[in-house]
């Protein structure tokens, strides 16, 4: 496999090494090229309108460019680093007696990856579209064919910019590849929290008019019904917060400056991708049925929470496999300077053509076909494509065979009735085998038909090791299931990885599209005897890589709950991880207080699908008492500890109808008892001539049946004297203070 730290530069090519073979190298391609053909011509070819083409929403085209990209060295170039690689091999067993290898240049495993033409971001008045079928090939030469649709102004300067020798047109690859770690020790870690809540208060009153209104009325006639008054208030509050980093370790590894960057930049990019799935995964808003006040009620109050946690700590360590990115780009060179197979330059006008648009010919289908399969590594004899189109007076059918993914066919048919759609299917015939799979007949008007790898019936899972350390693991048995087949019989395949047999490839004919995921488990026999196995998962991948039997890593996330402020010192709790099945178990103590009120646990595990967390532990509160948290069995990922709070009630005290002509100072004092859940919580609020706003007091109440507080209240007038409201009980959430009477 690829490693990171092996790598080099020749003839302006990258060369890394394997972590294995000492005479097995990858070359990554400096640039992308225009794919050359079997004629060892460039397939490229440039549309450009006589007269724009007038269009229903009132814009014009103007020209096509069609080209297929591809990402390899020319045979010349990638000999002439082979020969300078096979002189470093030589040159290593020059005082030796051994025969040096002879150098293999291996085939990058590329998982995903994507290619864009620079094309794409210009302005809207050069360019109408940008056709890309998908991901490149992701093997062999990596081709990704092209379509870009212009506007007449860009048909003109896209005429000439392609025939400027210095170029014009640049394409990125952006790929993804399995690499070996060097021998280096990686963290990434990223913790999330977000929180929401909604409180609300309601009240409803019915007022007497009075007694010398009700006697006006009763003389000169009126109504004397009671007015009713409601007061609503609702306050909403969110936050969101984020925490994370990266940490690594290179210890003794001597690389370059610019391979550390490139390790920093692969887990800083691990990182982002964290913090994306993150703000992604948002609260839902709180619904008008949640807020909708009760019918018949008089007083309500009401507080709705939600919360959302996020918790990623992934490790990485010395030959461990990880996804790697790869993004070669460049300019392609311009047909112009590139030469035929004679030696002679090429002309512009024999990859240009000009359409006149009033000619009748011009309105025709022309689709082009293509296969994008292995047929050398994969049991396919040939790929039979069979294309209709029925309209009017026209009836044309044609057949095309492709037995290799470089040929390239096209359906052409004249068009009736501006109707473009045709009916395609496709016949798929297999090496040694009298059955194929037939698709079933499919309408489109599609302008570019591409049989894809996964749609030819074939299920194709190459199973090889990841980060299996072979003196610790004696061998890994894997057992692979696909059960989406025509004839409902799943397919099961066994597979022994040890370190003589390092790789299995499943090549199955399933006559049918492969639409579902396969199934593998792995049960380990370890070198001590021991055996462990893991749940059953589920990939898409065609590369399946086993890794160590502790891959795996859990994390329990322990949150205090309660009042850490007033109420709660300190809460202690014993944690331990059981994995039975496999007669596995971790443990840890922790302690979470005000400072220290999070704390997450990460540990090896064999298989992160099986095993339960119990806990158990001690709460110290802030009068010395001690309360115990019963031993609890659970499977959550994220533990509430501490002591819960049931409703959190907020009292307002309002200065409304003071008189601070006369007053100089007004404290209030508040105290709230309630002693069988060890609650004492008081306050005072003052409020004086540059403080006359309402004030509040939160009470947290862990009995709700227990609501009564007290309060009293001191007035210092300007005139030296004081007044006092003695100290009363109440449940009520509002306070007006007024000044008593003398």
């Amino acid at each position: 496999m690829l490693q990171i730290d092996k790598v080099q530069v020749l003839d302006g090519v990258t060369v890394y090494g394997d972590d294995s073979d000492i005479a097995t190298f990858y070359i990554v391609p400096d640039v992308p090229r225009f794919r050359i053909n079997d004629n060892l011509l460039p397939s490229f070819s440039f549309f450009k309108y006589r007269m724009p083409i007038d269009r229903v929403d009132g814009s014009k085209g103007g020209g096509f460019l069609v080209c297929d990209v591809e990402l390899s060295l020319p045979a010349e170039k990638q000999e002439a680093v082979k020969q300078k690689l096979q002189a470093q091999i030589n040159q290593r067993y020059a005082n030796s007696n051994v025969e040096p290898p002879e150098v293999k240049i291996g085939n990058i495993t590329y998982t995903r990856g994507a290619a864009k033409l620079n094309v794409e971001n210009i302005s809207e008045k050069f360019v109408e579209s940008v056709f890309n079928p998908g991901k490149p090939s992701l093997y062999g030469r990596n081709l990704t064919p092209f379509t870009v649709e212009l506007t007449d102004v860009g048909a003109t300067f896209f005429e000439q910019a392609l025939q400027n020798k210095g170029g014009f047109v640049q394409v990125s690859y952006d790929l993804y590849c399995p690499v070996k770690l060097p021998p280096i020790e990686a963290r990434i870690w990223f913790n999330a929290s977000k929180f929401q809540s909604f409180v609300q208060d309601f009240t409803k009153r019915e007022t007497s008019s009075g007694a010398f209104r009700t006697v006006w009325r009763w003389l000169f006639g009126g109504s004397n019904k009671n007015r009713t008054e409601i007061n609503e208030t609702t306050q909403e509050y969110a936050s969101e917060y984020q925490w994370g980093g990266v940490e690594i370790d290179f210890k003794d590894w001597t690389a370059s400056d610019e391979v550390k960057q490139q390790v920093r930049d692969w887990a800083m990019n691990s990182l982002a991708e964290a913090v994306k799935a993150a703000n992604e995964d948002k609260l839902d808003p709180f619904t008008e049925e949640q807020k909708k006040i009760p019918d018949n009620v008089t007083d309500f109050h009401r507080r709705i929470s939600q919360f959302k946690f996020t918790n990623i700590n992934q490790r990485y360590r010395e030959s461990q496999a990880v996804e790697w990115n790869l993004a070669p780009q460049g300019m392609l060179e311009p047909i112009v300077n590139l030469k035929d197979k004679d030696g002679n330059f090429l002309k512009w006008e024999d990859f240009a053509t000009t359409v006149d648009l009033d000619d009748p010919f011009f309105k025709t289908l022309e689709v082009p076909i293509r296969v994008n399969a292995d047929f050398k590594e994969l049991p396919i004899h040939s790929v039979d494509v069979h294309c209709e189109y029925k309209q009017g007076n026209t009836n044309r059918i044609q057949s095309f065979s492709f037995t290799n993914p470089d040929n390239l066919e096209k359906f052409k048919s004249f068009i009736e009735n501006n109707h473009w759609q045709y009916k395609y299917w496709y016949q798929v015939n297999y090496k040694g085998r009298s059955q194929t799979f037939k698709s079933p007949e499919i309408e489109t008007k599609d302008k570019f038909l591409t049989i894809n790898v996964d749609d030819t019936g074939i299920l194709a899972v190459d199973v090889m090791p990841g980060d299996l350390n072979w003196n610790q693991v004696n061998r890994a048995q894997v057992k692979l299931t696909y059960e989406a087949t025509p004839s409902r019989v799943p397919i099961e395949r066994q597979y022994v990885l040890d370190a003589n047999q390092t790789q299995h490839s499943l090549r199955e004919v399933v006559f049918a599209p492969v639409s579902e995921p396969y199934r593998y488990q792995v049960k380990y026999f370890m070198a001590d005897g021991k055996e462990y196995e893991v749940s059953e998962h589920e990939s898409r991948s065609p590369h399946l890589f086993i890794n160590d039997p502790f891959n795996a890593n859990r994390t329990v996330s322990l949150r205090a709950a309660g009042d850490l402020d007033n109420d709660i010192q300190t809460i202690f709790v014993d944690v331990r991880y059981e994995d039975e099945e496999n007669n596995y178990s971790q443990s840890t103590t922790v302690a979470l207080s005000r400072s220290n009120p999070f704390f997450d646990w990460t540990f090896p595990a064999i298989d992160d699908l099986r095993g339960t967390i119990t806990y158990k532990g001690t709460i110290q509160l802030k009068n010395n008492q001690v309360e115990t948290i019963p031993e609890t069995t659970t499977t959550d990922t994220t533990i509430m500890v501490g002591r819960k709070i049931e409703e959190m009630v907020t009292v307002r005290v309002l200065p409304n109808l003071l008189d601070f002509n006369q007053l100089d100072l007004a404290i209030v004092s508040l105290a709230y008892v309630d002693a069988a859940n060890n609650i004492n919580a008081r306050t005072e609020l003052v409020f004086d001539g540059a403080s006359r706003t309402p004030q509040t007091w939160v009470l947290p109440l862990k009995n709700r049946n227990a609501n009564q507080y007290q309060w009293g209240a001191v007035f210092y007038l300007k005139d030296g004297s004081e007044r006092t409201i003695p100290t009363q009980s109440t449940p009520n959430l509002t306070i007006p203070l007024r000044i008593p009477a003398s």
